[in-house]
């Protein structure tokens, strides 16, 4: 596995109150904000900016990767999405924390991702939903040889190889989330 890893993010909910909530979270920031390691570990924890230095052991736990930042964020009615790069791994402990505190709001709440790492060892997708992650990763590495052409570049096939393999991913872990919590739903009654 190479080092950076860049994660597409996607919240649905029904409720309009998750989306404003996400607004208020993100107002006021700055693109430089964004691009700080503790920046989004600071809000999701609910900490003020220069309350924590970085603490490789207890971010990585709580974030699931080394470090992690913001490259792009939109907040808008009935919208959100988010784009970052992280260290290792994709940042799962961020996504959970971002649904503990949405769903606090609208308990079905989803959180739908995606994810590649610039080694296309693992591309990925998964979701999260009632508290439950569910994601599956592939290794597309090969894909780099087999896509080179004489040139040296890399053929559109190969990224639209990865983007489809990545939502396939996403939506089979997608779909599995909402078939257990069906059934789930039907043991407690």
């Amino acid at each position: 596995m190479a080092n950076h890893v860049t994660t597409w993010i996607e919240v649905k909910s029904d409720k309009e109150e998750v989306y404003q909530h996400l607004v208020d979270m993100f107002r006021g920031s700055t693109w430089e904000d964004h691009g700080q390691t503790l920046w989004l570990y600071n809000k999701l924890y609910n900490l003020p900016a220069d309350s924590e230095e970085y603490d490789r052991e207890t971010y990585t736990e709580r974030m699931g990767a080394k470090w992690c930042y913001i490259d792009e964020v939109s907040t808008y009615n009935e919208c959100f999405e988010m784009v970052t790069t992280s260290a290792w791994d994709f940042c799962d402990g961020a996504i959970m924390r971002l649904h503990e505190i949405l769903s606090a709001i609208d308990e079905d709440v989803l959180i739908r991702f995606t994810y590649e790492d610039e080694s296309l060892d693992p591309v990925g997708g998964g979701g999260v939903f009632r508290g439950e992650m569910e994601h599956y990763r592939e290794d597309l590495s090969h894909l780099w040889e087999q896509e080179q052409n004489e040139d040296g570049d890399y053929a559109d096939d190969m990224w639209d190889k990865v983007g489809d393999t990545k939502n396939e991913l996403m939506v089979e872990a997608c779909d599995d989330l909402m078939l257990m919590n069906e059934e789930e739903d039907e043991d407690e009654e």
